[in-house]
């Protein structure tokens, strides 16, 4: 019988209503041998990942909550205290909770950033980040570059020089910010988000990019704007979410296992 996956999906914000906008979302990617559940931060965390100070809080308020959550009860009694075989920081960032998650789990850890860097890399074709802040723009950037040159994760400083000959190195296109935190994007107007969306994406097909990559969390379901974007510039185009590509990662880390 094939091994049951169950993947802990952590909005590291304290906005729920972003953790329940991503369940319909990912719907269709639960089976009999996959169960997804989702964790939002406690109250006390910031309600969006704006910069690294709202990281760094967001880290010292969801790591402690979390720590229920990584060893199994000896009794196996309480549900609410399982370990799960892996575990998925939904914020598109270079989130210090992944780096602590990993240092206490022995179960594969990614953030969304990372699962959507891989998915692209797979289909080894020209990609762009369409972001939320303007200060994302350039961590994004660093990060993704780091990634490519690297291999390594994004917490690791890379090599000087390390740039030259990387993972698809060639193929990043760079990132366009639509203005908007995380927050407001479910707090402004629909209009005016599907715009900044539409004008960040055709920048960036006009740029070359064959993929658009949804640079937030709370960008998820928001692909039809991406799509608009691309055709205004003339193109159709392939759209990474990095959620839904960190869950189908993670299951088939965790199938790949052997025991």
């Amino acid at each position: 019988m094939p091994r049951t996956v169950s993947v802990l999906i952590i909005n590291p914000n304290s906005s729920a209503s972003m953790t329940t906008a991503l369940k319909p979302l990912l719907a269709d990617l639960s089976h009999s041998y996959l169960s997804l559940d989702y964790y939002t931060a406690p109250p006390t965390a910031p309600p969006s990942i704006n910069d690294e100070e709202t990281s760094a809080l967001s880290t010292s308020v969801t790591f402690p909550a979390l720590l229920q959550f990584l060893t199994a009860p000896s009794d196996g009694q309480d549900p609410r205290h399982q370990a799960y075989t892996a575990y998925l920081v939904a914020c598109y960032s270079p989130h210090p909770l992944t780096t602590l998650l990993r240092n206490h789990a022995d179960t594969p850890v990614l953030n969304i950033f990372e699962a959507s860097l891989l998915h692209a890399l797979a289909l080894a074709r020209p990609f762009g980040i369409v972001t939320t802040g303007k200060y994302w723009e350039s961590v994004l950037s660093d990060g993704t570059r780091r990634f490519l040159a690297t291999g390594k994760g994004l917490d690791v400083p890379a090599d000087n020089g390390s740039e030259s000959g990387g993972l698809g190195f060639g193929n990043f296109i760079g990132v366009r910010s639509t203005g908007l935190n995380a927050a407001e994007l479910h707090s402004t107007a629909r209009e005016e988000v599907d715009r900044r969306i539409r004008e960040a994406s055709a920048g960036l097909v006009r740029e070359g990019a064959d993929i658009i990559i949804l640079g937030c969390a709370g960008m998820s379901g928001m692909d039809e704007a991406v799509r608009e974007g691309a055709r205004i510039a003339g193109k159709e185009v392939r759209i990474i979410d990095g959620v839904r590509a960190g869950v189908v990662l993670l299951e088939g880390m965790v199938r790949a296992q052997i025991s």
